[in-house]
């Protein structure tokens, strides 16, 4: 199957369309976990097992940012270890690796793709497209993958490239945008994503995507990004929009009388509700 349609499946079938980033950092670790007489490694490990087997219920998919096990010794090793844990006891939950990877056609065949796809076994991963076709060209031998797609990005200063008045009259994140679904995406497996904060016309970004294509609604969470306007990605039952949320959820403050895991528990489920919420809102 399709990593694409194991995203949408699972969020029809689970009612969710809450996806959890798995970014560990040892700095924000629970005292719980930092206490363990075992290695740095083996309490990361042992952190992402218990989030995984906290979250799975709630989530459509996973995004996992390389960068936090980059700075790990073995660190690709444990990510390997992470992904096959999820395809092994929760499988149907696609996995997602956000390394924003998008280089020349050699660089991309011969070096990211077969390291994220074929050694990492990942199902889907996100690219930056500035530097166009050959990112994707490069792609093109994993069509059952998903290709996440830069286009309109939540961090505060995304607004002086993505911006920019072109020409056409368009912002350059609206060529993206374009380009993504009228010239990269030849085997329907592109997903865009679309800022949360940026109070861009969700409506009419929604018309300008397949409706069978999922939106990665991005900045929800710790980037402060609102729910407003998610109901706008759905037209009707087809359509499929997720959102992604990776501090709030793993990293919560300590409340008195609640461990850790209870934190992680009330985070996922609150994102998940407060979704459907929003999504009930549309008309259709």
């Amino acid at each position: 199957m399709k990593s694409i349609e194991m995203l949408r499946n699972r969020a029809r079938q689970k009612n969710t369309f809450a996806c959890c980033g798995l970014d560990p950092d040892k700095s924000k670790l629970p005292q719980a976990i930092l206490k363990m007489d075992c290695s740095d490694r083996e309490k990361m490990y042992i952190f992402l097992k218990t989030v995984i087997e906290i979250t799975a219920p709630h989530v459509c998919a996973y995004k996992i940012q390389k960068a936090c096990f980059d700075i790990l010794p073995s660190g690709y090793n444990l990510l390997k270890e992470i992904i096959a844990y999820i395809h092994e006891k929760h499988p149907g939950i696609p996995v997602i690796i956000d390394c924003k990877i998008g280089d020349i056609d050699n660089t991309m065949e011969i070096f990211y793709a077969p390291s994220i796809f074929d050694r990492l076994k990942a199902d889907g991963v996100v690219v930056n497209p500035y530097m166009g076709d050959e990112v994707f060209t490069s792609l093109e031998g994993y069509p059952d993958k998903i290709v996440v797609v830069l286009v309109k990005t939540s961090n505060k200063g995304s607004a002086v490239v993505q911006d920019i008045v072109t020409q056409s009259g368009q912002k350059v994140w609206e060529v993206i945008l374009d380009l993504a679904m009228n010239r990269w995406d030849k085997h329907g497996n592109i997903v865009p994503v679309i800022s949360s904060t940026a109070g861009v016309d969700l409506q009419k970004v929604r018309q300008a995507i397949p409706n069978k294509t999922p939106i990665l609604f991005a900045g929800v969470g710790a980037q402060g990004g609102s729910y407003n306007g998610f109901e706008h990605l759905f037209t009707d039952e087809e359509s499929c929009a997720f959102a992604n949320s990776s501090r709030k959820i793993l990293y919560s403050p300590a409340e008195e009388g609640k461990s850790w895991q209870d934190l992680v528990e009330e985070r996922i489920t609150e994102l998940k509700n407060e979704l459907n919420v929003s999504r009930r809102m549309r008309s259709i």
